[in-house]
């Protein structure tokens, strides 16, 4: 008579299936296409940061109802959260660099997950800021770490590729997360968006687990807390909460305000001690040396340019569409989400591109069709129609596409593979830094052309109150003020396709990769 299956033997039986299924995933996953492994969790955690910001900020109406609070402190839900990854984006590329971008990613994916518990199970909005700010550390690891493990993990050949399927997953995210996270809002609540996150981010943790291969670089980690750069560390953070707050201040139409300038003049103060501390630190949070390439630091200088010039054009076209045009808040967004969705498609090729064309062309066409995008932008007026202005969206969709990744690619390609995690923190720090300069340099631009006509008014309140367009003239005021400002930042992209001109050729340039 046969072992009834449900004996004693069963638990070992079932052990050692389980044991086959393991090594046969494990053989499966770590074979020639790892790469493409890694870089699918690295997608999981990328998708979900760059949701979750869309995906809240569509539901603060709805948590403001909920703890029956004001505007002003439930604008802090975004804040906290954008301070907080900002200032620790590049502890957290160092951190990697040391101790390993798998561990570091991974305890991003599990500090994530807690904090998007918390904040689902917050009981007041004093709680939801704490708690927010918590997920926040966690999305700090997981945007530091994304370009060092796929740039790590992908042959040289194929990085271009890798890197551009990764900005695709970005564009993906920014796109949905509005869409997804009003969908959840209106059927489960405010909560459903946070709650959402944790089998997202669990999936995201187990599949670092098996996928991922360590990464630690030889650098010392005895003595780590002695070694590490808390001061650099505290100034930088200085640096960007200053700037933000400042900007944000300044963006509200209190620019001249004694706050504004304090927090602008505290942030400028820091950005210029940061080099000052780091060239001269024995164990430096940022290695200076890093900016003697002129290839890194030219990049960093157009990328910077690119995101500036985004988020002008993610703030200023929701204004021109909505206020000076009338439409509805619904039409205006599929007008304008070509942008990621162009990024997205076109982000893989320019990356397969970046084998058999220069870098250094390829991202400054993007730049130059980006500006060309721009300056027609500048040119719209109340007779333009629909179609006019999405042939403008496309064409800045296509330059930032072709932009994106070989700049990113001949950035990473420029440093040595111990300092890929920082690497990726800089790259972080650069991006949050341009939004909130674009922003805040758009919105001045535009109170400043409306200032003669209609007073000192912040770009805000004219969303809030429609009554200061009434006039024609205001509202003529308003859309050539949006118009300069697009102007403007086509400027600085010409200038950004001069600067990525003047950067040399790269080793895949070179055709030694």
């Amino acid at each position: 008579m046969g072992k009834c299956p449900y004996g004693r033997r069963f638990p070992e039986a079932c052990c050692r299936e389980l044991q086959k299924l393991k090594e046969a995933v494990y053989h499966k996953i770590q074979g020639p296409n790892q790469h493409w492994w890694g870089l699918a969790v690295v997608c999981m955690g990328t998708f979900m940061s760059t949701y979750d910001t869309g995906a809240v900020s569509v539901s603060l109406p709805l948590v403001m109802i909920s703890f029956k609070t004001g505007l002003t402190m439930v604008s802090w839900v975004l804040i906290a959260y954008l301070l907080v990854s900002s200032s620790l984006l590049l502890p957290a590329g160092y951190l990697a660099d040391i101790l390993g971008r798998k561990k570091i990613y991974n305890t991003g994916f599990i500090v994530f997950i807690l904090g998007s518990t918390l904040c689902g199970l917050s009981q007041n909005q004093v709680q939801l800021i704490i708690f927010r700010s918590f997920q926040a550390v966690g999305a700090a690891m997981l945007q530091t770490s994304s370009f060092a493990i796929v740039t790590s993990a992908f042959p040289a050949r194929d990085r271009g590729r890798g890197l551009g399927f990764l900005s695709s997953m970005a564009a993906i995210g920014i796109t949905s997360g509005p869409a997804i996270g009003g969908f959840i809002a209106d059927t489960f609540g405010w909560r459903g968006i946070f709650f959402l996150n944790v089998p997202l981010g669990l999936a995201g943790a187990v599949m670092t687990y098996l996928v991922l291969q360590e990464d630690v670089s030889p650098k010392p980690s005895s003595g780590l807390l002695q070694k590490f750069d808390l001061p650099g560390a505290c100034i930088s953070a200085l640096a960007i909460c200053s700037l933000l707050v400042g900007l944000t201040l300044g963006q509200r139409g209190n620019w001249s305000s004694f706050e504004t300038l304090f927090f602008l003049g505290t942030g400028i103060a820091a950005m210029i001690i940061f080099p000052w501390y780091e060239a001269h630190r024995g164990n430096p949070l940022v290695d200076m040396a890093l900016f003697k390439s002129r290839t890194f630091t030219v990049n960093n200088i157009a990328r910077f340019i690119c995101f500036l010039s985004t988020a002008a054009t993610s703030l200023l076209m929701p204004f021109y569409l909505q206020v000076v045009l009338g439409f509805s808040p619904f039409q205006a967004g599929l007008l304008i989400a070509p942008i990621s969705l162009i990024h997205a498609v076109l982000s893989p090729l320019s990356g397969w591109l970046a084998n058999y064309i220069r870098t250094q062309v390829l991202s400054s066409c993007g730049m130059a069709i980006m500006a060309l995008g721009l300056y027609l932008l500048s040119r719209l007026n109340l007779s333009y129609g629909v179609r006019d202005i999405l042939l403008r969206l496309v064409l800045f969709g296509i330059g930032y596409g072709i932009f994106q990744t070989p700049n990113n690619t001949s950035i990473m390609d420029s440093v040595d593979r111990k300092m890929y995690g920082i690497t990726s923190g800089i790259m972080a720090f650069v991006r949050q830094t341009g939004h909130a300069l674009g922003a805040a340099m758009a919105s001045a631009i535009v109170v400043t052309s409306m200032f003669s006509r209609v007073g000192s008014v912040s770009i805000y309140s004219l969303k809030r109150d429609r009554g200061l367009l009434a006039d024609a003239d205001a509202l003529l005021a308003f859309a050539a003020g949006i118009g300069n400002a697009f102007l403007v930042v086509a400027l600085l992209c010409s200038l950004g396709v001069v600067i990525s001109l003047m950067r040399g050729k790269t080793v895949r340039d070179q055709g030694q990769l």
